[in-house]
C-alpha cells in the first residue's frame, strides 16, 4: 500500500488541512452529523469564502446537494400565500355588495402563483425527505468506513488499514459506498 509510514494521514485530516477558510468562522459538524466540512452554499457565500484543494475535494465525506432549511420553502410560501389570500379576500369583502365566491376564488388570481409554488415546494421536499430515510443507513456504513480511510501522500493512494486495497483519491466515493474496486 504505502512504501512508508511516515507520510500517512488520516483521511479526515486530510481534508482539513486542505481546506482553508478567506474569513469570518465555521460551526465544524458535530460527532454524529455528516462529516464533510460545509460547503460554501451552506455557509452563505457573502460572508464566509471557503477554498479547498483538489486533493481535499477528492477525500471528502460527499455532501447532500441541497441545505436542509430548503425544505422549509414551500410552508413558508403556502403561509404567505394563506396571508395574501386573506388580505385580498377581506379587501373584497369590504367592497359593495360582494358575493361570496367572488370573495373566496378572486385572490386566487393574485395568489395563486404562491398557492402553486408553495405545493410544488411541500411535495418535493416529501420526496427528499423519503430519498433521505432510504438512504441513511448506507451514508452511516459510508462514514464509518470514511472515518478510518487513511491517505499516504508519497504514493498518493488512499486506503483502508487492515483491508489491503488501495485506491486513487478520485474514487474515495465509490470506495466508501462499497463500489471497491480491487487493483
Amino acid at each position: 500500500m504505502c512504501s512508508e509510514t511516515d507520510q500517512v494521514v488520516a483521511v479526515p485530516g486530510a481534508v482539513a488541512a486542505g481546506t482553508t477558510y478567506r474569513i469570518g468562522r465555521v460551526r465544524l459538524p458535530g460527532a454524529r452529523e455528516v462529516a464533510d466540512l460545509p460547503m460554501a452554499a451552506s455557509l452563505g457565500a457573502s460572508k464566509h469564502v471557503m477554498s479547498r484543494t483538489q486533493l481535499a475535494v477528492w477525500l471528502s465525506f460527499p455532501s447532500r446537494h441541497y441545505t436542509p432549511w430548503t425544505r422549509n420553502h414551500g410552508y413558508i410560501l403556502l403561509c404567505v400565500a394563506a396571508l395574501a389570500h386573506l388580505v385580498v379576500a377581506l379587501l373584497i369583502a369590504m367592497g359593495q355588495d360582494p358575493e361570496w365566491g367572488e370573495v373566496l376564488l378572486a385572490p386566487f388570481c393574485l395568489t395563486g402563483l404562491f398557492w402553486g409554488f408553495g405545493l410544488l415546494f411541500v411535495l418535493g421536499s416529501y420526496g427528499a425527505r423519503k430519498r433521505d430515510t432510504v438512504e441513511a443507513p448506507a451514508r452511516e456504513k459510508a462514514l464509518t468506513v470514511w472515518e478510518r480511510l487513511c491517505y499516504c501522500a508519497r504514493d498518493n493512494v488512499a486506503f483502508e488499514p487492515g483491508v489491503g486495497v488501495s485506491f486513487h483519491p478520485s474514487e474515495t466515493r465509490e470506495y466508501i459506498f462499497g463500489f471497491r474496486h480491487n487493483r
